[in-house]
């Protein structure tokens, strides 16, 4: 609709301004010509400012300079004046003047100006209009709908920190469409550039020096200082074509790619085997049709696609709609309806970990200019009114491809909105916080299978214990072992990790009560069958530090010590020197060479104000817990606390190493999920909130 606009008004300068073209300027005004006509409005500005410089009468190159400026981020204030200039100080003027003014204010956030503009430009043809006037007055319509909106969202305006994500993932090329694993370890986007596959290349996709570059995708790890690594092209997913990472599962081991080559495009899955990306395939004709379906977006559960697409039948140009996996492929897809799509365009849909937070740009809705990005939620089986992420998230250009970590406190996004902070053509923005309001609540379970105490394969089911649904199955890397899913609040769930020859794992996580984002981390040890393993696997949560409950119904099936060899009680030397425990903050006692350094750095100390305990249970229903088996070494102390969990603890110990050969033995008696507790002061901490308290440290006396 665009360049049908455009049309009606150069028609008019063609005629108004034949005779002034300079022989001279030919060469210039072709080029400029076809930048324009390509779109490319940075180049073509260029261009048309010299000839304009050069014949600053021609109203024909004093338009199109004008008409760049609209598309051209660190040039829209000059439209206004441009455009200001044409209407006030041009005898011969097109009547659609107002119409260019009002998208001149419009751009430029001048939303008051550009109604009153639009307004006197409809008011002028609508008693007249001519033929394809129609396109023109329904633009300047839906121009006042953004306004209006604009006006209302400036009042509201939110605050959050936009900064563009910097080197060394952006450059002076193009990145777009950021996809984000749910821990945002790794970053998949797509680049134009110097370092696309084939360089540039003609519409044949042959290579050709007046070419242009197509796109790839590339990669981007965060590094343990929290800066991105230099990214790397994915030559599996890569071709002469166009080639679009457009959505990543929360594991990141399932990507969705975009591809065309000088076709409409379609859809595709890869998945991450071992550091190898699979060729991608084809998704299914339920998702791909004739039509254009250029971006989707996966739940946690792998159960459900969000897509887009422009297939037939649906509210507008282009709607968002769902497929729910049915026996391994993906069945009809469901339009989600008039409370998501609108008779305008919907794009880039985006479902949040926890299953019920759709991100999605829309051009309807509350935009205040082209795509602006919006956000609902589900409840109750139902989506809510959209909510518009507001000024300054949003701009008058096309915002999409919004996504968002799983805690919800970051957000990141692709935009050419350009100034001081643009390094190219098209960068890649993060936003703090990444969603107004309330943040999601899941909690994310993270850690690494090992198999024979190697990083391997693992499967890993997951049931609601109440109605044992099973969402999954997940698995772990094949080559680093790693794992991550994403849970729902509300809750007891069933987590069995298990591979072919191994003896299985099943333990329980009650996330019933759970009302914040929780990360936990946890490592499965499975071993051959039948073989003596040297490492325990505590129930989820019990050392990890976390307040979540755990129900240790006795379903670990294979756990013993996570100390190789039984320690031997020393004596207690309160006045032992303190050791540094800053190497140990923040990792998981799960790791058995971080337990085994805890042990062998503090076992020994002691203090009059602490005790450690060996806890044998923790139980919402303390009824079904029987102890029967470790009476032996007395009753145990059964304390229910105030999180609604009755905890079940034996015997007490002033040093750690003393406990643990309790712990021992608790465990060789059945209780394959004893652990160590600490009390200072009588009150509970576990090992890992004692090391980054410092109890163990410099406070301990």
């Amino acid at each position: 609709m665009q360049n049908r606009i455009l049309g009606i008004f150069i028609l008019f300068l063609l005629l108004s301004s034949s005779g002034l073209y300079s022989q001279s300027n030919k060469e210039l005004e072709e080029d400029a010509y076809y930048q324009f006509n390509n779109k490319d409005y940075r180049k073509a500005y260029e261009l048309y400012d010299k000839l304009y410089s050069k014949s600053p009468k021609d109203l024909d190159y004093k338009f199109k300079l004008g008409y760049c400026c609209l598309f051209y981020a660190e040039k829209k204030a000059r439209a206004v004046e441009i455009f200001e200039d044409i209407k006030n100080n041009n005898s011969k003027k097109s009547e659609d003047i107002d119409y260019y003014l009002g998208k001149a204010y419009h751009v430029n956030y001048r939303f008051s100006d550009a109604i009153k503009s639009l307004e006197a430009y409809l008011a002028l043809v609508g008693s007249k209009p001519k033929d394809g006037d129609k396109l023109i007055i329904e633009d300047a319509k839906q121009i006042i709908k953004n306004c209006s909106n604009g006006i209302e969202l400036i009042d509201k305006k939110v605050q959050a920190d936009i900064t563009n994500i910097g080197s060394p993932i952006n450059t002076d090329e193009v990145e777009g469409v950021p996809v984000i694993t749910a821990d945002e370890s790794v970053m998949i986007f797509t680049y134009a550039g110097k370092k696309s596959m084939g360089g540039k290349l003609n519409e044949d996709l042959k290579p050709d020096v007046n070419g242009e570059y197509r796109e790839d995708i590339f990669m981007s790890t965060k590094k343990s200082d929290s800066t991105w690594s230099e990214p790397v092209s994915i030559p599996s997913l890569n071709t002469n074509g166009n080639d679009g990472a457009v959505a990543i599962s929360p594991d990141g081991s399932t990507l969705f790619t975009f591809s065309s080559n000088n076709d409409l495009g379609d859809l595709y899955q890869s998945n991450l085997v071992g550091t190898t990306w699979t060729q991608p395939q084809k998704l299914n004709k339920n998702i791909n049709t004739e039509a254009w379906e250029g971006s989707c977006s996966m739940t946690a559960d792998g159960r459900y696609l969000y897509f887009a697409s422009e297939r037939k039948g649906g509210l507008g140009g282009r709607d968002i709609y769902m497929s729910e996996k049915v026996n391994g492929d993906w069945g009809p897809a469901t339009n989600l309806g008039s409370k998501i799509n609108t008779p305008t365009d919907e794009d880039a849909p985006f479902i949040h970990p926890d299953g019920i937070t759709l991100f999605f740009s829309s051009k309807g809705h509350t935009s205040i200019g082209g795509y602006d990005i919006m956000f609902s939620i589900k409840k109750d089986g139902e989506w809510l009114d959209p909510k518009n992420m507001g000024i300054p998230l949003n701009t008058t250009e096309d915002d999409r491809y919004y996504v968002i970590n799983a805690k919800g406190d970051k957000g990141f996004f692709s935009s050419d909105r350009g100034g001081a902070g643009g390094k190219g053509k098209q960068d890649i923005y993060v936003v703090t916080p990444g969603i107004l309001g309330e943040k999601p609540v899941i909690a994310m379970l993270k850690g690494t299978v090992y198999g024979n105490d190697i990083p391997m394969e693992g499967k890993i089911e997951v049931y609601k214990v109440v109605t044992s649904t099973l969402i999954g199955p997940y698995y772990s890397n094949s080559s680093s072992g790693k794992y991550l899913l994403a849970l729902s609040p509300g809750y007891v769930y069933k987590i069995k990790c298990s591979a072919v020859g191994y003896d299985p794992i099943e333990e329980e996580l009650d996330i019933e009560n759970l009302d914040k984002f929780l990360e936990i981390k946890k490592d499965f040890y499975l071993y051959k069958q039948g073989a003596t393993p040297t490492v325990t696997n505590t129930t989820i949560a019990s050392m990890t530090g976390t307040s979540i409950p755990t129900s240790t119904t006795a379903t670990t099936t294979e756990t013993t010590s996570v100390v190789t060899n039984t320690p031997t009680t020393e004596p207690c030397d309160p006045g032992a020197p303190k050791p540094d425990f800053t190497p140990l903050k923040g990792k998981s006692l799960n790791d058995p060479q971080v337990y085994k350094q805890l042990m062998e750095v503090s076992g020994n100390i002691c203090a009059g104000n602490m005790i450690f305990k060996v806890q044998i249970a923790a139980y919402r229903h303390p009824e079904n817990y029987k102890y029967d088996h470790l009476m032996e070494y007395g009753k145990p102390e059964i304390v229910n606390y105030p999180d609604g969990i009755t905890r079940f603890t034996q015997m007490e110990f002033k040093t750690m190493k003393e406990a643990e050969v309790q712990r021992q033995k608790a465990i060789a008696k059945g209780q394959k999920d004893a652990w160590i507790v600490g009390f200072v002061d009588g009150k509970r901490y576990s090992l890992e909130e004692l090391i980054m308290l410092d109890f163990f440290g410099k406070s301990i006396n």
